[in-house]
C-alpha cells in the first residue's frame, strides 16, 4: 500500500492560511468596562414614548317621529304618517212594504177615503234587442220600383229590401235575426225575430 505525498505550502502560502484560521478560531472581542446585563433587564421592553388611547364612539338612534326630520331613504314617502279613521256610512235597511190585514195606515186613493190598494208597479218596458245590438242606418237606395236601407252592424253592412229578413253578424261572434218592415225617406223600421215590438233607424245629420 503506497502512502499519500506529503503537502508542501510554500512560506507565503502557509502564513496566510495560519493566520485566516486564527481569526475564525478566536473568540469574539468582549469590551471590559461593559457591565453584564441582568435577568431583570432582560425582561423588561424598552420604554417609548406611544400613548395608548380609548375611543369611544357614539351609537346611532333612530326616531321614527314625523316631526322629527325627513325619512333620508325614502324622503317622499308617507308610511309614517298616521292613516285617518275609516268612517263606515251607516247600513240603511229597506222598508217592507205593508201586509194586508194588519194596522199599516191605509193609502188613500186621491185622499177619498176609499179603502187602502196598492199601487200599480208600471211593466217594464221590452228589451230593444235592435238598439242593444248598435245597429245603425248609414243610407237609403232607391230606384224606379225598389228601395234598400243600408245597416251597418259594427261587424258588416247589409243591404235590406222592404219586408226582407236577414241573419245579421254582431261582433263577438253574435247573430241576430232581423226584418225590415218599412223604408221611408229618412229612416226605416226593423224588427227582430221573436220580439213583437219594431225600432225605427234614423239617417245621421248630413247624410
Amino acid at each position: 500500500m503506497k502512502s499519500a505525498p506529503p503537502i508542501i505550502l510554500r512560506p507565503g502560502l502557509a502564513a496566510a492560511v495560519l493566520a485566516l484560521a486564527g481569526t475564525l478560531l478566536a473568540p469574539a472581542a468582549v469590551d471590559p468596562k461593559a457591565p453584564a446585563p441582568s435577568a431583570a433587564s432582560a425582561k423588561v421592553p424598552a420604554a417609548t414614548n406611544t400613548v395608548s388611547l380609548v375611543v369611544t364612539f357614539p351609537k346611532s338612534t333612530f326616531n321614527p317621529s314625523v316631526t322629527a326630520g325627513r325619512d333620508p331613504f325614502f324622503p317622499t314617502s308617507k308610511r309614517r304618517f298616521p292613516k285617518p279613521p275609516e268612517v263606515k256610512s251607516p247600513e240603511v235597511k229597506p222598508t217592507p212594504p205593508p201586509v194586508a190585514g194588519t194596522n199599516a195606515p191605509a193609502i188613500a186613493a186621491g185622499n177619498t177615503g176609499n179603502p187602502a190598494v196598492a199601487p200599480s208597479v208600471p211593466a217594464p218596458p221590452p228589451p230593444d234587442v235592435i238598439g242593444s245590438a248598435n245597429l245603425s242606418l248609414r243610407g237609403i237606395v232607391a230606384n224606379a220600383t225598389k228601395k234598400w236601407a243600408v245597416v251597418h252592424t259594427g261587424a258588416k253592412s247589409y243591404d235590406f229590401a222592404q219586408g226582407e229578413e236577414l241573419l245579421i253578424r254582431l261582433p263577438q261572434d253574435r247573430t241576430l235575426k232581423v226584418r225590415c218592415i218599412a223604408i221611408h225617406p229618412r229612416s226605416a223600421v226593423f224588427q227582430a225575430e221573436g220580439e213583437t215590438t219594431t225600432k225605427e233607424l234614423f239617417l245621421r245629420e248630413g247624410l
